[in-house]
């Protein structure tokens, strides 16, 4: 459960740190500031992965 919660932490910490860095709660924002800011930063990290690899 431990390893759980670590990659859950790690997972959303982008998203997170723009939240706090804004002064937004995640009840004020719904996830929808965080979710973005995860899904373009781990996007980004993903195609660049792919380009190195390929």
């Amino acid at each position: 459960m431990h390893l759980i919660n670590l990659f859950l932490k790690l997972f959303f910490s982008p998203g997170n740190y723009v939240l706090k860095k804004a002064g937004i709660t995640i009840e004020e924002d719904g996830g929808i500031l965080r979710s973005f800011v995860n899904m373009c930063v781990w996007g980004l990290l993903a195609i660049i992965s792919v380009v190195i690899l390929l």
